[in-house]
């Protein structure tokens, strides 16, 4: 893998070499001592060549080539392509007018040839900033115009490397503005990843110059590419508990990344990256997308096939770069970063249903507190006519007892029992009506839907002595949902009664307050505690015990989100004061 970077840089070299019949011998030997180019041509033959495979690691070491051109090479211009060369410590003379062509990629100068003046043997010293490098003959000459074809089909490559880091840079943006929105961690670390890997991209093109630091760069963002490509599968994932066996692995292997970022920060040395540790380690995220896909996690198939073709290419460039033409990681990591976007969007839809769900039950919760609040009220309602039932079945039995029954008492007794029984026929009506289900808008009055749903309240006020007053400056008639208005004004008329009856109010008083499309429901129970009036519409949030916290969080959705409309709380002098806006 430590060839790597320097190999890739080199892509144009490796592709156009084959056949090159411009350079006939080349030799790589070192010195003890900084010579200048005369003695090196001088005292050539006095130094013995070393091989290839010895590591750039000295620095009182000094490295050379000596190339030897092809006798049949014509006369024209010439353009070498080098790697760890000095350009500044070149054996040509000024006749072959050396020039450094403009650094895009790998690294290039041009040279005039004359196959009747100029010499065949050139001397190149090696750059010292290479220092820890294996040592490589990275030199090659081509004609001009075979390097105006390369220059050709290298900017097609720029272009495909713009357009796979462009995919994998807005993968990344992406999904950091989900993270912003959703607050899903996967997504950060995800997008975190994502970056990390536009910048291994960068050194695995090229693009950049290759020295030692460099290197020890390449290395730590590798590392930390594989420190958070770990966390956002155990987030994706969530390992910790669908697969605990192994995230205790995943864990593990994150201690591991960790010591190995010290080791290279300190000693600019990876046993992952020695060991070519990165795709074995990645196939165990497949592993993990394999038994969540079996558990009925659906986003893992497509976490499958984009992370796979990802560990597949760093699989052959660390194990079989030898026979790769091109950086597999130009095909692997777009492909990685759109079938993942997906994944993660599929992911998003999963977490919408389970808030769409969730959102029913709160709802289906709220309406059975009403419910209940609704059938305390139809007690208390059916209380009196069932009182007054029962008197009416008592006079009558009395006066067939004492033979007072005659026909006009009985009319009378049974007209009184039937006003009773209609009373209460009407109680049920209005309990059906108001939790029937609104499927369309209609017109209604805000003052009379009001008005309804106090006399639903009535006895329920009445007994915990709570005056209620409903003053009405102007009436307004809108469309929208009347049966949703009605539990949203009970659900706050409810509320401002707990809170008189639990705060011990020696007079307590719920006043109403409509001004046009404006309702105002307040109380003098003492207000909000200034600490959790924001919080107050929060799901589950109560300073009530036994009080499950989702009415005013169910008001407001269906004002805001049902009925366009806007809900908010305030204190005045006396209390809470809740505001409705339609």
């Amino acid at each position: 893998m430590k060839k790597i970077i320097l190999i890739l840089t080199l892509l144009l070299s490796s592709l156009y070499s084959e056949n090159n019949t411009t350079i006939e011998e080349m030799v790589l030997f070192k010195t003890e001592q900084n010579l200048s180019l005369d003695d090196i041509q001088k005292a050539f033959d006095s130094f013995k060549s070393i091989k290839i495979d010895e590591k750039f690691d000295n620095i009182k070491q000094h490295y050379w080539i000596r190339v030897k051109l092809n006798s049949q090479m014509e006369t024209g211009m010439y353009v070498v392509r080098y790697g760890m060369l000095d350009f500044d410590r070149a054996s040509f003379s000024k006749e072959q007018k050396l020039h450094k062509l403009e650094k895009i990629g790998v690294n290039k100068f041009s040279f005039y040839y004359d196959k009747n003046r100029d010499a065949q043997y050139y001397y190149f010293h090696l750059d010292p900033s290479f220092l820890g490098f294996e040592l490589t003959t990275n030199v090659s000459i081509v004609t001009m115009k075979e390097f105006l074809q390369e220059t050709t089909e290298y900017f097609f490559y720029l272009v495909l490397c713009g357009l796979v880091l462009g995919i994998v840079l807005m993968a990344g943006l992406y999904n950091l503005f989900i993270y912003y929105y959703n607050r899903e961690k996967a997504f950060l670390y995800y997008a975190i990843m994502q970056f990390f890997m536009v910048s291994i991209l960068i050194f695995l093109t090229g693009l950049i110059s290759n020295t030692a630091m460099n290197f020890q760069i390449y290395n730590f963002l590798s590392l930390l590419t594989a420190l958070f490509a770990t966390l956002f599968t155990r987030e994706f994932f969530n390992t910790p508990f669908y697969l605990p066996k192994l995230d205790k692995f995943l864990r593990l292997y994150m201690c591991f990344i960790v010591i190995d970022l010290l080791l290279n920060s300190f000693w600019e040395y990876s046993v992952i990256e020695e060991f070519s540790l990165y795709s074995i380690f990645g196939f165990v995220y497949l592993i993990i997308a394999t038994f969540r896909l079996k558990q009925g996690f659906k986003p893992a198939k497509f976490f499958l096939i984009g992370w796979g073709t990802l560990i597949l290419s760093l699989f052959f460039l660390e194990y079989f770069e030898e026979f790769l033409f091109i950086n597999l990681l130009l095909i692997g990591s777009p492909v990685e970063a759109i079938l993942l976007a997906i994944a993660l969007a599929y992911k998003i839809k999963l977490i919408a249903d389970e808030k769409e769900q969730q959102k029913e039950m709160l709802i289906h919760q709220s309406k059975l507190a009403s419910m209940g609040e609704m059938i305390g009220n139809i007690a208390h309602q059916w209380r009196q006519p069932l009182t007054h039932l029962s008197y009416s079945i008592m006079n009558i039995e009395d006066a067939f007892k004492h033979s007072m029954l005659d026909e006009n008492y009985l009319t009378q007794k049974v007209t009184e029992a039937n006003t009773q029984i209609a009373f209460m026929s009407q109680t049920i009506d209005d309990f059906k009506n108001f939790y029937a289900p609104s499927k369309k808008k209609e017109s209604f009055s805000l003052a009379e839907e009001s008005q309804t749903v106090l006399e639903i309240m009535n006895h329920t006020l009445k007994q915990k002595s709570i005056e209620v007053d409903l003053y009405i400056s102007r009436d307004a008639t809108i469309v929208n949902y009347k049966n949703e208005y009605k539990q949203v004004l009970l659900n706050l008329i409810a509320n401002a009664k707990d809170a008189l009856v639990e705060r011990g109010i020696v007079s307590p008083k719920i006043m109403i307050m409509i001004r046009h499309r404006l309702v105002l429901v307040s109380d003098n129970a003492g207000g909000v505690k200034e600490a959790d009036i924001h919080k107050i519409f929060e799901p589950y949030f109560t300073t009530k015990e036994g009080n499950s916290g989702i009415g005013l969080y169910m008001s407001k959705m269906i004002i805001e989100k049902n009925m366009e409309g806007k809900l908010s709380v305030y204190n005045d002098e006396d209390g809470a004061v809740f505001e409705i806006i339609f």
